[in-house]
């Protein structure tokens, strides 16, 4: 049996864990990851070359500390990396908070909780599929539609029960009608389902989130998704999915002038305003 490795990754500067584990659990997937809340604990299987790592991410004031079934130093260090870029540890928030901290919608949120950052999605293809899967239904819908795509097109699970998120090759091969079935979706939903895996299927690098241009020429994807997107599969500090229905009734709490000028006004840090906007409705 394989030794466990376990390495700490700090976050820079202070870390909201409770918001990031809130998150990962509004978001779970069955089947693709477990969460164990007593320890903000996240397992998953990492596909890195050509072979699957389980790893577990327990979240701590800090940032976070990685287990891992390997000790193939390069492995490791990949694995930092993405949990660096997931939980948004490398950002100085210092000059983030100051700004929004001075309007009255974030002031007392900042203070009380100066580390709320950016959960990001653990890779660009599943972050497209799901956000599309999530498109104007409920999170339970959607974590139900996401569940379905990962038991149908997956491979097998492995001794922890888990698999890996499915290839884009593997949605690509399939039909829109297969797709349907499959999953219980419209056929416009499928069909958007079915284009995203081709064009992730054509690229060379699938770790790379297409651009905004080559997603929003797929059929479905609009305005809403290439924002929500670019806040949680992107680095883009400044973008604003408006139509969000969350975001429009925290909103609406808490913003009695201009909405769209109060906007305006939290740039350049809008995807932070929103992901702050989030946590002030759970």
């Amino acid at each position: 049996m394989s030794q466990r490795t376990e390495l700490r990754v700090d976050s820079n500067g202070p870390f909201d864990f409770q918001a990031a584990f809130d998150t990962l659990v509004a978001h779970r997937i069955e089947g693709l990851h477990q969460l164990t809340t007593n320890s903000w604990e996240f397992t998953r299987l990492e596909q890195i070359g050509d072979e699957a790592h389980l790893i577990t991410v327990r979240l701590d004031h800090r940032g976070a500390v990685i287990s891992s079934e390997t000790q193939d130093e390069d492995v490791n260090s990949t694995v930092a990396q993405r949990v660096r870029h997931w939980f948004d540890f490398d950002t100085d928030l210092d000059p983030i908070n100051q700004h929004l901290g001075a309007d009255p919608v974030f002031a007392a949120q900042v203070k009380a909780r100066p580390g709320i950052r950016i959960t990001r999605f653990q890779a660009p293809f599943e972050a497209v599929i799901l956000t599309v899967l999530g498109q104007q239904v409920s999170l339970a819908a959607g974590r139900l539609f996401g569940a379905r795509l990962v038991a149908a097109y997956s491979p097998p699970p492995t001794h922890s029960g888990l698999r890996l998120f499915p290839a884009p090759a593997s949605i690509a091969a399939t039909t829109v009608d297969e797709l349907r079935a499959a999953i219980g979706l419209t056929n416009a939903r499928a069909r958007t389902v079915h284009e995203v895996a081709v064009l992730f299927a054509e690229q060379d690098n699938h770790a790379v989130l297409p651009s905004r241009e080559q997603l929003h020429q797929i059929s479905g994807i609009g305005p809403w998704t290439l924002d929500y997107l670019a806040i949680r599969a992107s680095t883009n500090p400044d973008a604003f999915p408006a139509s969000d229905a969350v975001l429009k009734r925290t909103l609406a709490a808490n913003i009695t002038d201009n909405s769209v000028q109060r906007i305006q006004s939290w740039a350049p840090y809008r995807s932070y305003a929103a992901t702050r906007l989030w946590a002030l409705s759970s």
